[in-house]
């Protein structure tokens, strides 16, 4: 049995649990109730998820998915052939990195307060400022200046730019996948799983606005269901003795 210790809304979880899984595994998936479990569960990273494979303790994700095809090797995580296969680890680690900064902009966004201003907000008080002291205005005017430049150097949302860049982000991978049913093989792979760990925590909006940019893409919505159904699929075993 492997136990799978993390937070289930988490992308990176998320892809460990689809790899069990596509291996046809049994798995009990815990999730934490407080920084004690962290320690407990990942004594050496102190970060989740990590798993139990048979008493050997294993953190990070990615490590997980190697240690997995290590021990259980069919279905195969990596194409037999190498430049495929680095091809893949390298896509993993990309979605992987990707999602996490801009789910860390988004955070330290969230985290300044107030929104910036919209350009009406910009032109709509022009009143008050003419009737604030001359201090008052120059405070106002740096304010405003220092906003402007976090914006990067307009006056849209913070939050608008953010999406927009996740947006040209999924505009890269369904012009990447093209036609195939999965990226870089005919088959699913680490590359697949990572991909779509990050669209299934879109999806579910950890970014306000991301789940919308998921559904007007349909070859991404599609590739996501083809995941679901070669993991689901495979789950079927699972009842029975692991592999291996």
């Amino acid at each position: 049995m492997i136990t799978l210790y993390g937070h289930s809304q988490v992308p990176f979880t998320e892809k460990v649990r689809r790899a069990i899984l596509y291996k046809g595994l049994r798995f009990e998936l815990r999730e934490p109730a407080n920084a004690d479990d962290y320690r407990r569960w990942s004594p050496k990273t102190g970060m989740l998820p990590a798993v139990d494979i048979g008493g050997e303790n294993i953190a990070d994700s990615t490590e997980i998915l190697f240690a997995l095809d290590a021990r259980f090797p069919d279905p195969p995580l990596l194409s037999p052939d190498p430049t495929v296969a680095s091809q893949q680890r390298q896509l993993e680690d990309w979605a992987d990195a990707s999602f996490l900064w801009h789910y860390m902009k988004y955070r330290r966004m969230i985290g300044e307060g107030a929104p910036l201003p919209t350009t009406a907000d910009a032109e709509g008080d022009g009143a008050e400022r003419r009737s604030a002291p001359e201090i008052g205005r120059g405070a106002h005017a740096l304010r405003r200046l220092g906003a402007w430049l976090r914006a990067g150097g307009t006056w849209e949302r913070p939050i608008t730019g953010l999406l927009r860049e996740l947006g040209l982000r999924l505009d890269d991978l369904t012009n990447f996948l093209g036609a195939r049913p999965f990226f870089y093989a005919e088959r699913l792979s680490m590359a697949d799983l990572g991909v779509y760990a990050m669209l299934f925590t879109m999806r579910n909006d950890s970014i306000p606005g991301a789940s919308r940019l998921v559904a007007r893409r349909p070859p991404l919505v599609a590739f996501m269901a083809r995941v679901e159904d070669a993991t689901e699929s495979a789950a079927a075993p699972a009842a029975g003795p692991p592999a291996g």
